[in-house]
Formats: C-alpha cells, structure tokens, sequence
C-alpha cells in the first residue's frame, strides 16, 4: 500500500494563486493537494499539478441531493483522485440522512469510478460520534473521511471514557471507560478511506499545539486511530492511504487575542504532520504481509 500525503489548501492565500500553491505545495515534499474550490480552468490545473507530480484530492459541500449532482459534475473535470464530500446536514432525521446517503452512493457510481467519501464534520450529517455509527450501520457502502477533532470536540470527550455518575472519595467525578464510544470509534475506523489528520481536543478541533504538554498528549491519543485505520487498509490489500494534515489559520486556530497570530503556524504544523506519518509509516511497513 502506499500512503499519499496531501496539503490542503485551506490557509494558503499569503502565498498567491493557485499556481503558486501548487508549487509550494510540491517544493514542500507533499505527494498531493487537496481544495474545495479550484479557481482555475481544469485543464490548467490539471496539466500545472501533474507537471509537478502531485495527486488531487477534490472536496465539494452538499446539504442537499441536487448540490451533490451539481458538484459531483464540477469536480469531475478536475479529474481527481479521491473526492471528500461536505454531505448533508446535522439537523437532518435519520431516515432523511440514510435516504440522502444511498442516492449518492447510487449517484457517484453511475457517473464515476472516483470513490466519494464523506466527512465527519460539524454542521454536516456525520456531525456526531453517535448519529456517524447510527449511518454507517444502516448503509454499508457508506465511506468516511474521518476527521475525528469533530468527534473529540461534540462528545467533550477522548472517545475513550465517560464521566462517572459517582463522585470519588475527593468528590469528584470519575472517567470510567465507555464501551459505547469504543464501538462508536470502531465502525468508524472500519469504514475510513481517507484521514484528516488534525488533532483537536475535548473543546477545540484545532489543539493549541499538538507538538507539546497537552496537546502532544492528544496527538498520541489520534496517532492510535490513524495507525489502527492505516493497518487495518494495509491489511485489507487497499492500494492507496490519503491523509491531509489539515491544520486550518485563524480564526480556526487558536490565536492572540491582540494580533490574531495563530500560537502555532498551520503551514508549520501541517509539515510537522507529514514527517511524523513518514516516520511512523515508511514505505516497508506498508507493505503487505502475507
């Protein structure tokens, strides 16, 4: 299996067109990039990425069936890779996610043999841990992105633990361990074809640092999930791993209230990401064993 690490472009504006991003992108070591809007003609986009070697992940937002259509044909004539999909919405009923879903697996499949999986993201269908699980047991063909500082940040938990209803001897309240978050991580793990590999924490999707104290912590914790996801694919005999280490600028990132400074870079963090994948995952261990 190969592990393909994209950068995305969210952020990036300080370093100029799309050209330009796309150079920096390949001089910084990435193998691909990943954009929701492509402001160029396809064929200039197409013939500028491939000329620098690097693969593309499109992203579309689609609240609804008819925005799925529309942006499903937009992003075909980039010609990507892997398509991520901003699908649905959180306030939808379970049956209205579960019939919305099915039509675009039944739509993508009759217009493109490019797999679309969609995100785990606050304000989309796939908001929660617990309405994710609910999902994907009811579609099996149902593929995510998984984004998981989306599930830290709307259970205020390490999907790991629930806060006891009986306070220990100091009164305070106990973290037990929650076998119902365990199962909820399971099936999404289970069902992710592509990572973003951001690491949040229990009120933040974007920790203050996830190099250091606390937040390093927190990388540990996602590190177990991501290698758990990259296994179980590398097992199942995928080709291709994508992770996007997509560490977003203020005001997503956590910054000076003065001067908006984000207290870690996005561009930095992001880099530090893709070194501690390839570290973690060189090429040899991603190869299959029989």
């Amino acid at each position: 299996m190969d592990m393909v690490i994209t950068k995305s472009d969210w952020g990036m504006d300080h370093i100029g067109d799309l050209n330009a991003k796309l150079r920096a992108v390949a001089d910084a070591g990435y193998d691909g990039i990943e954009c929701f809007f492509v402001d160029m003609n396809p064929a200039e986009f197409n013939a500028a990425r491939k000329d620098l070697g690097l693969a593309f992940n499109a992203g579309m937002v689609a609240p609804s069936i008819a925005a799925f259509r529309t942006e499903l044909q937009r992003v075909l004539a980039y010609q990507p890779d892997l398509i991520n999909c901003h699908g649905g919405r959180d306030y939808f009923a379970f049956d209205e996610g579960v019939a919305f879903f099915r039509e675009c697996i039944d739509i993508a499949r009759s217009e493109t043999d490019i797999e679309v999986v969609h995100e785990t993201h606050r304000r989309c269908a796939l908001y929660s841990p617990w309405g994710t699980r609910r999902y994907l047991e009811a579609v099996p063909d149902l593929y995510i992105c998984a984004d998981f500082s989306h599930f830290t940040v709307v259970s205020e938990s390490n999907m790991q633990t629930s806060t006891s209803s009986v306070a220990d001897e100091n009164g305070l309240m106990a973290l037990i361990p929650d076998p119902e978050k365990d199962a909820m991580m399971d099936i999404a793990i289970a069902r992710t074809h592509h990572i973003h590999a951001r690491v949040g924490d229990l009120h933040r999707p974007q920790c203050l640092d996830p190099r250091v104290g606390w937040g390093l912590e927190w990388t540990a914790l996602y590190e177990t999930w991501w290698d758990r996801i990259i296994e179980a694919r590398r097992a199942e005999g995928r080709a291709t791993m994508t992770v996007c280490p997509e560490y977003g600028p203020h005001p997503y990132a956590p910054a000076d209230r003065d001067t908006n400074v984000p207290y870690s870079e996005p561009w930095d963090l992001s880099l530090w990401a893709m070194d501690r994948f390839r570290d973690r995952w060189p090429a040899d261990r991603l190869k299959r064993s029989d």
